[in-house]
């Protein structure tokens, strides 16, 4: 049965296990910590070694993430592209994704576990001021991956546990409020410290890789209103030939690529869609009129905006 909450988020792409669970209309806990993994399959885990790989068979790729997601792996592997990028996710690492992220592929580990939280944007942190807070939504502009040891994992899988038995106790549970709220802010707090951690390894890598990295990031938030090299280079401070070069180097392909690679997913992600004529997908992508968007998509792809939604239905 629908929730309110699935029409606010969006959630088609969060499993329906037995627990997923909705907290005041705001957010929501889904996860399988109850699955039952065979010792087999349960060691190879351990090792780390690949068991079955399993896809959703219920979504179709390219899918438009409507939600904030923040992703946990008990044990297992996750492997997902988002936008344009790989993310790998393991038991010592934690996915954050801002809503309106382009998902074109997602595959686990057969027995993997995992944590997935969702929530809307200014909802799970809107009652909180902490510095914690406002760092978690300065953060998720893009998709990206925090790593931390197993010890601090273990904690935080304990206080996520803690926080879904409190959930779960319904309205009858004594100071509930004051519990839930109180584990956000112990979540946002660590979450924001590995958030800040990786800022500061970030400043010990080369320059070069570190404007690759914000040029992509800058991309996939901008792309569909900018195009142009030039308006990338002058919010890196840096010249639109210095930029070109630089993600030759680092990247292995042009920096006008990059920028079209996104354009087209933006595009066909509306295409499949099916809500769309061209026009409208013109005025949304911000081209200057249909047949340019024509020209541009059919170079890039090698079929017209109508054959390839004609294509998908």
């Amino acid at each position: 049965m629908e929730h309110p909450i699935d029409r606010t988020l969006h959630l088609d792409m969060v499993p329906r296990t037995s627990n997923t669970l909705y907290v005041k209309d705001e957010f929501v806990i889904s996860n399988n910590l109850s699955i039952r993994v065979p010792p087999g399959m349960a060691a190879l885990l351990e090792k780390g070694r690949p068991t079955r790989t399993l896809r959703p068979n219920w979504l179709e790729f390219p899918y438009r993430i409507g939600f904030n997601a923040i992703l946990f792996v008990e044990t297992g592997v996750v492997d997902c592209v988002l936008n344009l990028e790989s993310f790998h996710i393991d038991c010592a690492s934690v996915l954050l994704i801002p809503s309106a992220t382009l998902l074109r592929d997602l595959t686990w580990q057969a027995g993997t576990k995992f944590i997935l939280f969702g929530y809307n944007d200014g909802k799970l942190f809107s009652s909180m001021t902490s510095r914690s807070a406002k760092i978690l939504k300065a953060s998720m502009i893009a998709p990206f991956v925090v790593t931390m040891e197993r010890e601090r994992m273990e904690r935080y899988m304990h206080l996520i546990k803690v926080l879904i038995h409190v959930a779960s106790g319904g309205p009858d549970y004594e100071f509930q409020d004051d519990i839930i709220g109180g584990a956000a802010q112990m979540f946002s707090g660590g979450l924001a410290r590995l958030v800040m951690e990786r800022m500061e390894q970030r400043t010990r890598i080369p320059r070069e890789m570190t404007i690759t990295q914000d040029f992509i990031r800058m991309v996939q938030a901008r792309c569909l209103e900018h195009r142009d090299l030039d308006y990338y280079a002058r919010e890196l401070c840096i010249t639109p030939k210095y930029l070109s070069r630089i993600i030759s180097k680092v990247a292995g392909k042009k920096a006008l690529l990059i920028v079209q690679e996104n354009v087209i997913a933006e595009a066909e992600s509306l295409l499949k869609d099916g809500n769309y004529n061209v026009q409208q997908i013109s005025d949304i992508l911000h081209f200057p009129t249909p047949s340019y968007f024509c020209r541009y998509f059919r170079k890039a792809t090698g079929m017209t905006p109508r054959a390839y939604m004609l294509a998908k239905v």
